[in-house]
């Protein structure tokens, strides 16, 4: 019996400093703020994460330079989106200060990975979900080479991987990616919280690219509010299979069959920070817990049935280019992540355009 109780004993307390090693991991220290706190350094770290990403675009193009990330496109698709009309009025900005307003837009629906020989369905990969809304009357901050655009941009994790834009870019340019995140001998200069949101964002695939949830990450305005944003189905779901083993392009054979039949719905969202919890906009690694701001439906999205998959829509999408800072002033993108993303998304834009003898699409109009 003595010898039960000691090992109930040294079970408890391995239990115990598990739990404590845990939480010692998912703690922050990030402050948090409304403004923008823009380290000394944030120059010489954007020209380093944007030469890393034309490498990685170099590293990975064959005769064909594909996006830096995002490279495997399933489909551009035509979509209606409409502001909600019960819009509260602390809400109205952008595109959203008219209720009912509807805009036309692109959706493109991806794979994360940046190497297209590594972009099969059926990895575990993160999904992307890019928005561009068209003909608007606002002054925006940037416009790509083309028509102006208001466009979001969002992925499969809430949460992003990375602390800071250094962290980023350590992380890049290290070949052995779990040595990175489990550096060293001491477990407490692990980084674990990081490490959970790489194995939560690297998710097996959805149904199809409807049946996902798609989050911005980063923060952003709106107006004089710092938010997260999101976007998921409002659709019912039918029961099918899940995973098209054979078929390596599942995601985007899906999605024809879905918008040739029918209509789709999804639902856009708005968080709000509250600076009195830990929202942080400088740090993406610290999840903005609903039960602190939970997230607010402010649009429609439509996708009306329709057949996109043509060479010319394919070539189409594949032209296109998005970025953040395709936008308004009221929704303008904060934070460092996003601060570095104005630079590295042109780069990106500017350098496989050039290497393809591509060039955006001057209209966008169905």
């Amino acid at each position: 019996m003595r010898v039960v109780k000691k090992i109930l004993l040294l079970t408890i307390v391995l239990l115990l400093i598990m739990m404590g090693f845990i939480a010692f991991h998912m703690q922050s220290n990030s402050v948090v703020t409304i403004d923008e706190v823009i380290p000394d350094n944030e120059p010489q770290q954007i020209r380093r994460a944007t030469g890393n990403f034309v490498n990685i675009i170099q590293d990975t193009k064959t005769t064909y330079a594909a996006r830096g990330a995002h490279a495997k496109g399933h489909a551009c698709v035509k979509a209606y989106f409409e502001v909600n009309e019960n819009i509260a009025p602390q809400l109205q900005y952008g595109v959203f200060k008219k209720p009912g307003h509807q805009y036309q837009s692109w959706i493109r629906f991806s794979n994360g990975s940046s190497n297209m020989a590594k972009s099969d369905d059926d990895r575990k990969d993160s999904r992307g979900m890019a928005i561009k809304l068209f003909n608007l009357h606002d002054k925006l901050i940037q416009g790509e080479n083309g028509p102006k655009t208001q466009e979001f941009l969002a992925h499969n994790s809430p949460a992003f991987f990375s602390v800071s834009l250094e962290d980023y870019n350590q992380l890049v340019e290290n070949d052995d990616k779990i040595q990175y995140f489990l550096s060293g001998y001491n477990p407490f200069k692990w980084r674990l919280r990081e490490l959970s949101h790489v194995m939560d964002t690297l998710a097996p695939p959805p149904i199809s690219p409807i049946w996902d949830e798609y989050f911005s990450n980063t923060a952003y305005k709106l107006g004089p509010h710092n938010i997260k944003f999101m976007m998921k189905s409002c659709s019912t779901l039918d029961s099918r299979e899940t995973v098209y083993a054979s078929d390596v392009d599942f995601l985007k054979n899906t999605l024809v069959k879905e918008l040739g039949a029918n209509a789709a719905c999804m639902e856009f969202f708005v968080q709000l920070q509250d600076a009195s919890k830990l929202m942080p906009i400088e740090d993406p690694s610290i999840l903005w817990k609903e039960s602190d701001s939970p997230f607010i439906p402010v649009a429609k999205i439509t996708i009306p049935r329709q057949a996109f998959d043509s060479v010319e829509q394919r070539h189409f999408c594949e032209n296109l280019s998005f970025s953040p800072w395709n936008t308004l002033e009221e929704h303008r993108p904060i934070g460092a992540l996003n601060r570095v993303r104005k630079m590295v998304y042109q780069a990106s834009s500017d350098f496989r355009h050039k290497t393809n003898k591509t060039v955006v699409p001057n209209s966008l109009q169905w």
